[in-house]
């Protein structure tokens, strides 16, 4: 897998993240109602991702984040990727985020990780894993949906895994 790879699903694309989507990310990234279920829920500022993403994931080889964009309107709603992959192991975290509104409860989220675990599946790897913070239920319901099953909690957060065969 690389940083620039491009593909689709049904109602979305997804493209590897740019130096150009430093604004929608910086604004996704701060806002409270996103950021509450993630690790570190302190806002980012333009200075703080450009240093993340040129210091930081441009030389990370074991992760791949990705714009989605709907593709009726060609907006920007939000991100998916997979980190710390391991084709010794063959797994992977997956993270996902529908940011926009107006696109929650469509089931984008569900079809924005099923096109990523199919599109790092081809680089062979099998066992997926989620993090998901214990207060965030429409995530919860989301994953268990698509076979994740729990697997441990780790502070405030499940760890839920998935094995393709």
């Amino acid at each position: 897998m690389n940083k620039n790879e491009s593909f689709e699903s049904v109602r979305l694309f997804f493209r590897g993240i740019t130096e150009s989507d430093a604004d929608c990310l910086v604004k996704w990234r701060s806002d409270s109602e996103i950021i509450r279920y993630f690790r570190n829920t302190s806002p980012v500022t333009i200075q703080s991702h450009n240093d993340w993403f040129n210091n930081s994931y441009l030389n990370n080889n074991s992760r791949f984040d990705f714009i989605i964009y709907d593709k009726e309107s060609n907006k920007r709603i939000g991100t998916v990727g997979v980190n710390a992959v391991n084709y010794n192991d063959f797994s992977c975290e997956i993270s996902y985020m529908i940011a926009e509104r107006d696109f929650r409860g469509k089931s984008l989220a569900k079809e924005s990780v099923l096109a990523v675990m199919e599109r790092i599946g081809h680089y062979g790897i099998r066992v997926f894993r989620a993090e998901i913070h214990a207060d965030n239920t429409a995530s919860i319901k989301m994953i268990e949906k698509l076979g994740f099953e729990s697997y441990s909690k780790n502070d405030n957060f499940f760890v839920y895994i998935n094995t393709i065969q």
